[in-house]
């Protein structure tokens, strides 16, 4: 029982990123507290300015993801920068009422506009928010204007401290955490498994094992990224690293046609649980016992049946062969194949040594020309549709416009409550914009804002009221929101809030100020920023979430095309596409999107409203696994098959690329006749596969696959509604497809 709840643990937090970084938030914020706090005593400051060093020492920490570790340092080292100038113009502004409040609204605008120059301008515009709205709630003297610029540079470098010295990233440790989180997922999904076995009507473990493989698809992408960052290592051994972690995650997915194939074999009945749990059971084993595990039981069920499920019969002796034994034996071979391929994949996990089947993919030099080749195109086309979008079409204007609008809002109504406490409005305004590209995604997290911080307010009175004077409880209670806030800040924005909520009802016990209404106040400025922002969302430059969703989905379905055209291409070469794996990701990462725009169309609907949306999305999602699953069996194929075979499979990939660039606006030919042309170009090598005399091969394996993709890709068009002949309703040209 531990056990099973340490692997649901290890599986709800890839690599343990979310424990660290809260840790690292937390200790950073503690460091920045007892550094400033110490300094302003010895100089007998007030005590009050050193909360800065706390807001710097979090953005430094939470904000600053800049691409490489050298990037995220300089990032960190410079957030003072911003903050300064915010607080310079808070506070030299403080004894001009107008110009302080209007000026509060430029600052939402630049910090919100700069973050189109990239991530480190996102920071830097976080904490210059972050310091013109803490100078507010704190009201300092312009004399105090130096102990703020300490504080602000004190949090800088407890937070670089922390990060990069004392808890710093090691991609090698994540690698470790990372390998131990893919198996403690795949234990959870073999137990999940087990419960299907055991309860074969229900569909709540079905599901379970379908969040089990998403989970699993977004560590897999994270450990890629943690790969190259390893020091030490040459680019062909990030390349064995990276496919050993593919290879575990499809293997791992590979489990579930076959472990559902077997549960829901119609004559299974008890020895379907008995035959699951005996696999897993040796699952942590050598691959070759697996095999035979699965043997024993196949041959043990031939020989000597399988029991009726209904109980009339049960005392009927089973009779082989007449049963559907026979098939079920199939059916528990293939699963043991699987897990067998599962066990050795999962133990090359992590080592660097290649074995003699990691070698001779592939990586001569031509096929690497043609991939740079393909790749640049794809770039090239990504940038030309980026640059499509000038002035108000950029996302980043658009929500710069919104949120000073919504910011204006904010002041206007949050002045009528509280003429005092107003600011709570607008950065509830302006933080319901982060990461929300679309009006239903901004609704939800004004609500979900809204939400935490009703249930705050109440924890809140509750907390103050119990340890309010008491300096050592108030602290701990601080840093313990601290931490439990930003380990549910990627996993619940309502959780986060309320644990920012309560810390506040500490907070003002700290400063001395703590009262019940002040906790009212801060819920009802927080509706109303809330309401400002669905309102800016709503009137102002308004993006449509079914929009987002058609936008999104295109871009999957483009970022697919490119995939199969470049690796097309490459077959036709002679040469395996290694770099598929990273066009493959590119489709991940495509479809996170498209899954992350839909969400509030599908979390916060009813079920028979969603119906249509939930077989889309699972379609896509079944297009991107086939995809995965072309990165792991055509490179041996194209190794075996003539030159004749390889032009027909390269036909059949170029094909399969049209019939999704069909279902976009950059469309060349209808959606019916690339099918016709991917049939064709299928039966073909079919016919060819037909005649070889092993049975089965790679060829075989790919066919499968491709097969597949394109009944996945038939499924779409249906789902979309693309017509056979004329334009795919997703088209960027149609003024429809964009309201």
């Amino acid at each position: 029982m531990v056990s099973e709840w340490w692997n649901r643990f290890l599986a709800s937090d890839p690599a343990l990123r979310r424990l660290r970084n809260a840790t690292r938030v937390t200790a950073a914020t503690a460091l920045s507290l007892v550094v400033t706090l110490g300094l302003l005593a010895l100089w007998d400051r007030p005590l009050t300015n050193g909360m800065i060093a706390a807001v710097v020492a979090v953005n430094s920490t939470t904000a600053v993801n800049d691409e490489t570790e050298r990037e995220r340092r300089r990032t960190t080292l410079l957030m003072p920068l911003p903050a300064a100038v915010s607080l310079v113009l808070a506070v030299s502004t403080a004894s001009m009422p107008v110009l302080h409040v209007g000026l509060f609204l430029p600052v939402v605008f630049v910090a919100t506009y700069i973050r189109r120059f990239g991530p480190r301008y996102f920071a830097c515009g976080m904490v210059a928010f972050m310091g013109y709205f803490f100078a507010m709630f704190l009201r300092p003297q312009p004399p105090q204007l130096p102990d703020l610029l300490l504080a602000a540079v004190c949090g800088a470098l407890s937070a670089f401290v922390l990060r990069f010295v004392l808890l710093r990233d090691d991609p090698r440790g994540i690698l470790d955490r990372g390998r131990r989180t893919l198996r403690a997922q795949v234990q959870g999904l073999l137990h999940d498994v087990r419960n299907v076995a055991q309860n074969p009507e229900g569909t709540r473990y079905r599901k379970r094992l379908q969040h089990r493989s998403t989970r699993l698809n977004e560590t897999a992408r994270m450990l890629e990224n943690a790969v190259s960052e390893l020091e030490g290592l040459d680019e062909a051994e990030r390349e064995l690293l990276r496919r050993r972690i593919l290879s575990v995650e499809l293997t791992a997915e590979n489990l579930l046609n076959p472990l559902i194939r077997v549960v829901d074999h119609p004559s299974g009945g008890a020895a379907v649980a008995q035959a699951v749990a005996g696999l897993l059971a040796v699952v942590r084993s050598d691959a070759s016992e697996v095999r035979a595990a699965a043997r024993g039981l196949a041959d043990r069920i031939e020989r000597d049946g399988v029991r009726p499920v209904d109980d009339s019969a049960a005392d009927e002796r089973p009779r082989p062969g007449r049963d559907g034994s026979v098939e079920l034996a199939m059916a528990i071979r293939r699963l043991g194949a699987a897990l067998a391929e599962f066990t050795a994949a999962s133990a090359d996990l992590g080592r660097v040594a290649p074995r003699p089947r990691d070698t001779g993919s592939g990586d001569s030099g031509s096929g690497d020309e043609d991939e740079d080749h393909d790749a640049d195109s794809g770039e090239r086309g990504t940038d030309d549709r980026t640059e499509q979008e000038t002035g108000l079409r950029r996302p980043e204007v658009r929500a710069a416009v919104q949120v000073t609008c919504a910011a204006a809002v904010a002041i206007v109504l949050g002045q009528l409550v509280s003429p005092n406490r107003w600011y709570w409005a607008v950065i509830t305004a302006f933080v319901v914009f982060i990461s929300a590209n679309s009006r239903g995604e901004l609704v939800v997290r004004a609500w979900q804002r809204t939400a935490g911080t009703m249930l705050g307010v109440v924890a809140g009175v509750l907390v103050a009221s119990r340890i309010t004077g008491n300096s050592a409880a108030e602290l701990a209670m601080i840093l313990g929101c601290v931490f439990m806030a930003f380990y549910l800040a990627g996993v619940s924005y309502a959780g986060m809030t309320f644990f920012i909520t309560t810390m506040l009802g500490a907070l003002y016990g700290v400063l001395g100020t703590f009262d019940v209404t002040v906790l009212g106040v801060r819920l009802a400025e927080t509706a109303i920023g809330a309401v400002a922002g669905v309102l800016a969302a709503t009137l102002v430059l308004p993006t449509g979430t079914r929009r987002l969703l058609r936008d999104n989905t295109e871009e999957f379905l483009l970022r697919l095309r490119d995939v199969l055209r470049s690796t097309g291409t490459s077959v036709s070469a002679g040469t395996p596409d290694d770099g598929l794996r990273e066009g493959v990701r590119e489709v991940d990462d495509a479809l996170h999107q498209a899954l992350s725009s839909a969400r509030p169309l599908v979390a916060y609907r009813l079920p028979s409203r969603r119906s249509s949306l939930d077989r889309s999305l699972t379609v896509f999602t079944g297009c991107a696994y086939a995809a995965r699953n072309l990165a792991q069996v055509l490179p041996p194929a194209v190794e075996m098959v003539d030159d004749d075979t390889r032009t027909r499979l390269a036909e059949l990939l170029w094909a399969l690329a049209e019939m999704a660039n069909a279902m976009t606006g950059e469309a060349e030919q209808s959606f019916g006749a690339a099918r016709e042309s991917a049939r064709g170009w299928a039966d073909d090598l079919r016919d060819i596969a037909e005649s070889l005399p092993q049975d089965p091969t790679s060829l075989h394996r790919t066919l499968a696959v491709l097969d597949r993709l394109r009944s996945l890709l038939d499924d779409a068009a249906t789902e979309i509604g693309v017509p056979d002949q004329g334009a795919s309703p997703l088209g960027r040209d149609t003024d429809a497809a964009r309201t």
